[in-house]
């Protein structure tokens, strides 16, 4: 039996070791009071920190002044949802100069399920990456003059094919690990760590290769409210059994131009991520709207619904490709589906007023 447990507790070091003081990316970890708890070689070299003199240093050691309470909402949130994934954000050195990274924030939870504290992933992003993305449509400009749809869209295929068979055999070997008798606990968490971050590495996989397959959109005169039927129609199912009502008020006009088949795929993703808003609400409902704005000259589609709304942390990131709150979502959601709109011309509209839910509104401008 002593040996049993001397052989476990090599085994939890040697895991410890191999997926957190020693992986390539880093990562910190934050008590509720978001002071430092443990921290591994790479965040340490990232930030110039000596070993062990990152510890106990409470978030004002890490995070500029400013953005203190924006840091605090940060946490808040990935209590809230489990996870916030890819959020801009800046750093402090040990030498108070600035790194600028997209910060992955992972509640942490205790055998109750009561949050204790949480692991930060930090991504170093380069200063000619951090100010391209502050231009909201640098990925249509580069891709416009890069032929995005074309050599861009290869590349991505080539890219994404390379990497699918490497990560098939991940999976398939943490099943595998996953499955078999008499692995101790702290081996089969492992196990099922690998395989959940694998599957979701092979969603943003099929992501990429469905878009890379895409080409141009192909522009023909069609009815909004079919569109918006139709994809209702995919996801009826899905709502009643979640309890979800519709509300829906389709209105009067003109066809515009627009690809049916990626069409349906945004509205029913718009619908996906309402319904899953609506997890838990009481008397759940998501209304679709849709008509003529003669003011603006455009025909808009609206989906609103009656959950909690977005905290304006994640209003600020909606459109940054790979951020989201989901466990297991991509993150690519919202930022192919503005790509769409402007392959359409249109436009996309996300608003969420204090204590009024959400609302994703698409606006056209080609009319037949």
């Amino acid at each position: 039996m002593k040996e049993e447990k001397e052989e476990l507790r090599a085994l939890q070091h040697s895991l410890c070791n191999t997926i957190f003081v020693n992986a390539q990316e880093p990562m910190l970890v934050l008590g509720l009071d978001l002071r430092v708890l443990l921290v591994n070689n790479g965040a340490l070299k990232l930030l110039g920190w000596a070993d062990g003199s990152l510890g106990g240093k409470p978030a004002s050691a890490l995070v500029l002044e400013k953005d203190l309470r924006e840091f605090s909402d940060l946490t808040a949130l990935a209590a809230k949802n489990g996870v916030v994934r890819n959020y801009r954000f800046y750093m402090l050195t040990a030498s108070k100069s600035i790194v600028r990274l997209f910060l992955t924030a992972q509640a942490l939870k205790d055998e109750a399920g009561a949050v204790s504290g949480f692991c930060l992933y930090l991504s170093p992003v380069s200063p000619d990456e951090w100010s391209a993305l502050k231009d909201p449509h640098v990925f249509r400009n580069a891709a416009r003059k890069l032929g995005r749809l074309t050599s861009i869209g290869q590349l991505t295929s080539m890219f994404a094919h390379d990497i699918k068979n490497p990560l098939h055999v991940i999976l398939s070997t943490s099943e595998l690990l996953r499955a078999q008798e008499g692995q101790p606990e702290q081996v089969r968490a492992g196990a099922e760590l690998i395989e959940r971050n694998a599957r979701r590495a092979s969603k943003i996989v099929k992501t990429l290769l469905d878009f890379s397959r895409s080409g141009m959109c192909r522009l023909e005169p069609y009815s909004l409210n079919d569109a918006a039927e139709y994809s209702l129609g995919l996801i009826d199912s899905a709502l009643k059994a979640a309890k979800v009502g519709v509300d829906k008020d389709l209105g009067a006009a003109p066809k515009v131009f627009l690809d049916p088949h990626y069409m349906h795929s945004v509205i029913y993703n718009i619908l996906n991520n309402a319904a899953q808003a609506l997890a838990g609400v009481k008397d759940a409902v998501i209304s679709v709207r849709s008509g003529w704005l003669p003011a603006e000259g455009e025909v808009f589609l609206t989906v609103k619904d009656n959950g909690p709304g977005l905290e304006p942390a994640m209003l600020d990131n909606l459109f940054q490709p790979f951020f989201t709150t989901k466990e297991n979502g991509t993150g690519l959601g919202l930022y192919l589906a503005r790509q769409i709109m402007d392959e359409h011309g249109g436009r996309i509209i996300v608003a969420s007023p204090p204590g009024e839910g959400a609302s994703v509104s698409l606006r056209f401008k080609k009319t037949v």
